[in-house]
């Protein structure tokens, strides 16, 4: 049994345990004698830094002295100097070049080991002491320990090892998500060049959820696009519409080699839209991706919940929302008051009637939760949003639908699907980065995996999120929250000010919590 003694307490831990997680990467173990040696080395680590400093100076004094006694042998009075004086010159500019260089050598030598020296600082700072010897974690330690934080009251009864194999697998399906969406945006930006890199990457993590091969997909987005081009919709819904029937089409149930399900899909769609637009009073710039969404519900008797589209856009003048609620089976007429609830709900918070608040109630009345379950979640995670979106509540709503994960694993999932997105999405400011992450776990599948833990593998979102506002008051139809760094204000036809753009709160992506 040893001892591991931090500042306030004192940790029996077993030998057995301790070799596990130094021998697979978790801790750094130090003997005694080294680390008394390095801590000897770095103590004199500001004095070290001082002096480089001050042969800094003193070389680019030398470096001045230099450049000016050059420019003098490229003179015209150098020239007519005698041969004596032009060689004891040259001479003499020559050696100062071998000094600064040598001076320069040293300091790049110096810096060297004092960077060094830093890191070894920072190494034997966090060590603490334990049975004669020092022990510390390491960067992978730091990021397992954070984890195991967030779902120590799940795993707390399950071997460590299952634990870091779940782990695992989570990081292992988010990168790949985010890897397959870089390809499609590859793929995409120079056969959609009207398309900018945010439009395209929102449609390529969609595609990228897909369990099918990549470049077939790739494929068949790009023959549903065409199909497309000629509906009066924007390119956002077209393309969330293409996104669709890809979906559709990817279904092995659905698929044929000759593409016929694409052409029979496109012709389904032609006639929802038709509909929608001359019975519902969709606007054509919205049309064809409303037309998607309920096509997306088909029921099992081959219609289309046209009908609760009808009855659901007589309650809520957002179309979108509509949609959304349309594609749910309610055999039991439940989702109405349920709708009407959560609309109560923010109504109480304060919320005026919008976009916002009809989008964030469809997304939550589609989900297993009432508002008496949410309100504490969603509130948290608004609060966590609003670092990084000016207008969170529908991406706040969309990750309190995930129904088996409390706030903090939901926005460690989120933080996660960022890590893994951001080397990909290189230009992308953070908001889009955020929104991007929301879009990456909306739809993950919790019931599906014997224990309850957030590592069950992410399937295809069921429901594109989209954002429109009304063509009265700004004429731009856009995605719910993944569109441009840009932000463009407007009233919808419901009234209440609401994003038609992702806004983010700071600078670009990089750092999650920069």
């Amino acid at each position: 049994m040893s001892q591991i003694s931090g500042k306030s307490v004192t940790i029996q831990v077993q030998q057995a345990d301790l070799d596990f997680l130094s021998t697979n990467g978790y801790f750094s173990v130090m003997r005694k004698q080294d680390y008394d040696r390095a801590a000897a080395e770095v103590a004199n680590l500001s004095q070290m830094n001082d002096a480089l400093q001050s042969e800094r100076m003193q070389e680019g004094i030398a470096q001045a002295t230099l450049e000016k006694d050059e420019r003098k042998t490229h003179s015209i009075l150098f020239h007519l100097e005698g041969r004596d004086e032009k060689a004891a010159e040259i001479a003499r500019v020559e050696s100062e070049k071998g000094l600064v260089a040598k001076e320069q050598s040293d300091i790049t030598e110096k810096d060297s080991k004092i960077k060094e020296l830093i890191q070894k600082k920072s190494t034997i700072d966090r060590m603490v002491p334990y049975d004669g010897e020092y022990l510390s974690l390491t960067g992978l330690g730091v990021l397992t320990l954070n984890d195991l934080n967030v779902r120590n009251y799940r795993v707390s009864d399950s071997d460590f090892s299952d634990f870091i194999e779940e782990r695992i697998e989570t990081l292992g399906e988010l990168h790949s998500i985010a890897e397959r969406g870089s390809f499609q945006v590859s793929n995409l930006k120079t056969r959609v060049p009207e398309a900018d890199y945010s439009q395209l990457w929102n449609v390529s993590i969609g595609l990228a959820k897909l369990q099918a091969d990549q470049n077939q997909l790739n494929q068949k987005f790009l023959l549903a696009l065409g199909v497309l081009h000629h509906f009066d919709s924007t390119l956002d819904n077209k393309m969330m519409a293409a996104e669709i029937i890809t979906s559709l089409s990817a279904n092995p149930s659905q698929s044929s080699p000759d593409n016929l399900d694409l052409q029979n899909l496109s012709k389904t769609l032609k006639t929802l839209d038709h509909e929608l637009r001359h019975h519902a009073k969709v606007p054509k710039q919205l049309s064809t991706g409303v037309a998607a969404l309920v096509m997306f519900g088909k029921r099992y008797d081959g219609t289309y919940p046209t009908d609760s589209f009808l009855e659901f856009s007589r309650m809520t003048h957002s179309y979108e929302s509509a949609a959304i609620l349309s594609v749910m089976n309610d055999p039991s007429n439940q989702l109405p008051s349920k709708f009407q609830s959560f609309r109560s709900m923010f109504g109480l918070w304060g919320y005026q009637t919008s976009e916002d608040t009809e989008l964030a109630s469809a997304f939550l009345s589609i989900s297993d939760l009432q508002p008496d379950d949410v309100r504490w979640k969603l509130s948290i995670i608004v609060t966590a949003l609003k670092n990084y979106l000016e207008y969170p509540l529908v991406a706040a709503a969309i990750l309190t639908s995930i129904p088996t994960l409390e706030a903090n694993e939901t926005l460690d999932l989120m933080e996660k699907a960022y890590s893994q997105l951001w080397s990909f999405a290189i230009g992308l400011e953070r908001s889009e980065l955020v929104s991007l992450s929301v879009r990456m776990i909306h739809g993950i599948k919790n019931e599906l995996v014997e224990k309850l833990d957030p590592t069950a593998k992410i399937l295809k979102t069921p429901v594109q999120f989209t954002h429109t506002p009304s063509n009265i008051f700004f004429g731009y139809y856009a995605p719910l929250i993944i569109v441009h760094s840009i932000y463009y204000s407007t009233f919808s036809g419901i009234g209440g000010f609401h994003p038609a753009h992702v806004h983010g709160v700071g600078g670009s992506g990089g750092g999650f919590g920069g």
